[in-house]
């Protein structure tokens, strides 16, 4: 006769595959979450923006994974890839069309989710061991694209939403003592409820280092297309909070098509695997190269920005050690350097604590960053995150200058050192110091 665990257990699972069937179902018909903004020119597509504190939102969930360690075969997944979990995320939407969320993650952690068979969750082929010693954690952060808001015209009554996002994060499991970078991508889609609650669906993919999954018998990240990857798909419950009045920061933002902007410059890198020195970073880690950048303010206080980054070839250091390939790093520049391709969420601090003025000059932004970076004589594709500091000086109604200094940090596959497979904090990093030109494209001005 079954323990009354067992039969909760097997309820339980029926009833989550039951609920994820339904809610992506649901997801394909509809359309990111409770937002209320005043409708400022329903024909032009703008909106009222409510203060810095306003329209945020708490979500709570449970999820499943299925992961897929580079080498293995996807249809192998169920048993030996699955595992379940808690969410919590906290989030807020700066316009109708553009948000960010920090998302926490714990899986595998849970006794009632347990997966005896769970083959693929490090330590490798030691199923139980993984969940014994308590699952893994994972910390992201999402930028929210909200598609219906964006292609036509934001609508308060408007139940079903669906959202696009990349995701920049770090994970760490338990199960070997190991962590690693994640990038990702993924479509959230909501229901509202009323004008407080709403129900979502979240899928996502994301792609991880050789230090999560890694064990005794290393499964090593693949270059090129190979990679360390898992899908993960969310179900629960979110919660809209956050003031509702607006103060001297509300603007009526323009439409979709004004604000954008492009970029160039040019820029040093200063490279430094994990376990060297830094202080010999001149000139064994030293890399020049060019940038460009286009980009959307949303809100005088948020704006995206996709970035092209070519290092290495153009202007050779003859003394450089600390690219790829290990060996032979001079092969490296011969082989045409190596490249970047980022998202960037910039956040104007000026604006955001001072207010938009239309006159000011200066602006400061943070930003963070997530992306690919190749390295391209090996064919490498790894995963790339960071964060930075951005300053701007107006010259006139269309031109600026910046400078920027960032700091990322990536795989082993695409630096001369390995990174700290054993240290949770271990990475190889590299620091970009950028100088160029910014120009504005249609409309700048927000209208108070």
């Amino acid at each position: 006769m079954q323990s009354s665990y067992t039969i909760v257990r097997t309820f339980f699972f029926i009833q989550m595959k039951r609920i994820i069937i339904t809610a992506l179902c649901l997801g394909c018909l509809g359309n990111a979450l409770a937002q209320k903004f005043e409708v400022a020119d329903a024909a032009k597509g703008t909106v009222k923006t409510n203060t810095f504190w306003s329209d945020c939102f708490l979500q709570v969930g449970l999820d499943m994974t299925l992961q897929n360690p580079y080498g293995y075969k996807f249809s192998d997944v169920f048993p030996n890839g699955k595992s379940f979990g808690v969410d919590v995320a906290l989030g807020k939407w700066f316009s109708p069309q553009a948000g960010v969320r920090g998302k926490l993650n714990w899986e595998n952690g849970i006794g009632l989710f347990r997966n005896d068979q769970a083959n693929w969750l490090a330590p490798f082929y030691h199923p139980g061991e993984n969940m014994d010693k308590g699952g893994y954690i994972s910390v992201y952060g999402d930028v929210l694209l909200n598609v219906p808001n964006i292609i036509g015209t934001y609508r308060p009554d408007r139940a079903w939403d669906l959202s696009v996002y990349p995701r920049i994060g770090v994970n760490y499991n338990y199960g070997v003592s190991k962590g690693s970078l994640q990038v990702g991508a993924g479509l959230l889609n909501t229901y509202r409820l009323n004008d407080r609650w709403s129900l979502y669906c979240d899928l996502a993919y994301i792609m991880t280092g050789s230090g999560f999954v890694g064990s005794e018998n290393t499964v090593a990240t693949g270059t090129g297309t190979g990679h360390n990857g898992y899908l993960a798909i969310d179900i629960g419950a979110q919660m809209t909070f956050g003031t509702s009045h607006r103060d001297h920061r509300s603007v009526a933002t323009n439409g979709f098509w004004h604000n954008w902007f492009v970029q160039a410059g040019v820029d040093m890198s200063l490279m430094k695997p994990y376990g060297y020195d830094f202080s010999e970073v001149f000139p064994k880690g030293v890399t020049f190269g060019l940038n460009a950048a286009v980009g959307k303010w949303f809100t005088p206080e948020f704006g995206l920005r996709g970035r092209l980054y070519w290092e290495n070839g153009l202007i050779e250091n003859t003394k450089l050690e600390w690219v790829p390939p290990v060996a032979h790093p001079e092969e490296n520049y011969k082989g045409h350097g190596f490249g970047t391709a980022t998202v960037d969420a910039l956040i104007n601090l000026t604006n955001a604590i001072a207010g938009y003025d239309a006159d000011k000059k200066w602006h400061t932004s943070v930003f963070v960053r997530a992306g690919i970076i190749s390295q391209f004589q090996i064919g490498s594709a790894s995963p790339v995150g960071g964060a930075g500091l951005q300053e701007t000086y107006r010259l006139n109604d269309r031109l600026s200058l910046f400078t920027e200094l960032a700091y990322q940090v990536t795989t082993s596959e695409s630096s001369a050192g390995l990174t700290g497979m054993g240290v949770g904090s271990g990475s190889n990093g590299f620091f970009d110091v950028d100088l160029g030109v910014v120009i504005d494209l249609g409309k700048r001005t927000w209208s108070k």
